[in-house]
Order: C-alpha cells, then sequence, then structure tokens
C-alpha cells in the first residue's frame, strides 16, 4: 500500500509539472521577450516580401469584424509566419515559427502550444486560395465556409473585414472568373442561388460558449435536398420572415430532403418555424449577385 501510494504521489507531481509547463509556455506567447521577437519576425518578412514582389502566397493577411476578432498573419517562404489575435481588450493569441509547403499547402510550425476554440489558435494548414489577383488563405476545414462566403455574397469583399483571411490591399481589387479552389469543392459554388423552406422542426439543445451565453442549436427538415443541389455543409439564411436574421447549417443531404440545424446565439433566439423561407443568398446580398453568378465552375 506504501509503494502504490509513493507511486500515486510521483505520478500526481508529474501531472502537477507537466500541467505547470503547459501554463508556462502558454503564457510566455504574451511575454515581453515574445513580442519582441514577434515584432523582429515582422521586420524580416517585410524586407523579404520587398524582395519577392508578387507572389503565390508571400504576405500580410488579416480576417475579422474590428471587435473580438481581428487575425492577422505575416508570412514569406525563408523568413517564416507571425500570428496575432487582437480584439477590443488586447492581444488574445500571438505565435510564429517556419513554414512550409506539402501537398499545395502551407504547413506552420508554431513555436508556443496552438489551441484552436475560442479567441484563440490557426489552423497548422492553410490553402492559398487565388481569385484574379486577389489572395485568401484558407484552413482545409473551411474550404465549405469559403464557398458559403461566396454564395452570399460576403466576399468577394469590398472592406478589409471579413470571416476569411485576405492580403491585406487585396480588397481594393476586383475579381475576374472565380476562385482557385481545390476542384473538390467547386460543386459548392453555385450558378443561382438555392431556394428551400422548413418542414418540420426537431429538438433543441444548448451548449456553453466561451462567453457567459449559450448556443442553442435547433434542428430543422427542409424540402428537398439532392434533387435541389444542396451539399453538407452548405449555409442557408432565412429570407422570410424579413424581421429573423438567422441562418441554418445543412448537416445532412437525401434525395427529396434536407436536415440542418440553426444555431442562436442566447437562449432567446427565436425559435425556426414550419414555413420559413431559405436561401443560399441572404437577402441583404448586394443587387446583381446572383446574376453575376451565372457561370461558376459547380452548383445548378
Amino acid at each position: 500500500m506504501k509503494r502504490v501510494l509513493i507511486l500515486s504521489a510521483i505520478g500526481l507531481g508529474v501531472l502537477g509539472l507537466v500541467a505547470a509547463y503547459s501554463d508556462n509556455t502558454e503564457q510566455a506567447k504574451f511575454s515581453t521577450r515574445a513580442e519582441n521577437e514577434a515584432d523582429a519576425r515582422k521586420r524580416k518578412i517585410e524586407v523579404e516580401l520587398k524582395e519577392l514582389g508578387e507572389h503565390p502566397w508571400a504576405g500580410k493577411y488579416y480576417e475579422g469584424d474590428g471587435l473580438g476578432v481581428g487575425v492577422s498573419l505575416w508570412i514569406a517562404p525563408k523568413s517564416g509566419f507571425v500570428f496575432e489575435w487582437h480584439g477590443c481588450l488586447g492581444v488574445y493569441d500571438r505565435n510564429y515559427g517556419p513554414v512550409s509547403v506539402a501537398d499545395k499547402k502551407l504547413q506552420l510550425s508554431f513555436t508556443f502550444p496552438n489551441t484552436r476554440e475560442g479567441f484563440q489558435g490557426l489552423s497548422p494548414e492553410l490553402i492559398p486560395v487565388s481569385w484574379g489577383q486577389r489572395r485568401y488563405l484558407v484552413p482545409p476545414d473551411r474550404i465549405v465556409d469559403f464557398c458559403n462566403s461566396v454564395n452570399a455574397g460576403n466576399e468577394p469583399r469590398k472592406g478589409i473585414y471579413g470571416l476569411h483571411l485576405l492580403r491585406r490591399g487585396d480588397e481594393k481589387k476586383s475579381v475576374q472568373g472565380w476562385p482557385n479552389i481545390p476542384r473538390e469543392f467547386d460543386r459548392y459554388l453555385l450558378k443561382q442561388a438555392i431556394s428551400t423552406e422548413i418542414v418540420a422542426v426537431g429538438a433543441v439543445q444548448t451548449r456553453p460558449s466561451a462567453a457567459d451565453w449559450k448556443f442553442k442549436d435547433t434542428r430543422v427538415t427542409l424540402k428537398g435536398g439532392e434533387d435541389l443541389g444542396l451539399r453538407k455543409g452548405m449555409e442557408l439564411h432565412v429570407t422570410a420572415p424579413d424581421d429573423v436574421v438567422e441562418s441554418i447549417s445543412v448537416r445532412e443531404v437525401k434525395e427529396h430532403t434536407s436536415e440542418g440545424v440553426m444555431t442562436g446565439i442566447g437562449v432567446e433566439t427565436p425559435n425556426p418555424k414550419v414555413g420559413w423561407k431559405l436561401s443560399t443568398q441572404p437577402r441583404w446580398a448586394r443587387p446583381g449577385q446572383t446574376a453575376d453568378n451565372a457561370g461558376k465552375p459547380g452548383g445548378q
């Protein structure tokens, strides 16, 4: 028994050391030393960018809303990358390290722990996506989200703020053709907006958020599926009633019906109802977006 207790104590001690090391390395990224190192790397990257000129993916990138989400990325082949997440309370995250290319993806090696949750973290893999003269960097697990933004008219954006890493200054550049995404995702880019409606409302579940409110997930059944061109991961926006601004993520697609989830921020979010009208293009999309989409590589 004594031996077991000693071993247990040793085990707990090791766990404590591991936890302490994890906490220390996590906090190190916010230190003055890390800030100075990040600034030095940024200067080195900017020098390399001037020497490179036009490049398939090197540059300074940004995504965010100007409030809690402000992700900046400096990246170049030789000098590596610097990633920072700024919000209204200051720096939420910071990391840096070397970058390599494998299978047409950028591979980022992080100096500090990289946790992708809340207002922290960056994908360790990024896919360079060109669109005319614009350059985006999109994580592999967010290519469908990028297509949703295109279908909704949120990309190509006209200002700096947006949901995807765009090279700074490229928001001023017009585009021709369509984004050069991996071919297997072409079918997510729609020639015309898809419209449908809710035919049944299912269970409601709540889950915690990083803040003091909860997410509210409500399952719904949609009219139409493969016959309409709906695909798993597509985003549908409520177009009627007019006073609802929610959207629904498609989770399962059958031949003539689909299953989706409406995620509300806070339990006070209105419950979806049978008959609500939905579309891949929100009602506030830029005028003429559907007409401009004619000739896209995939979809209807």
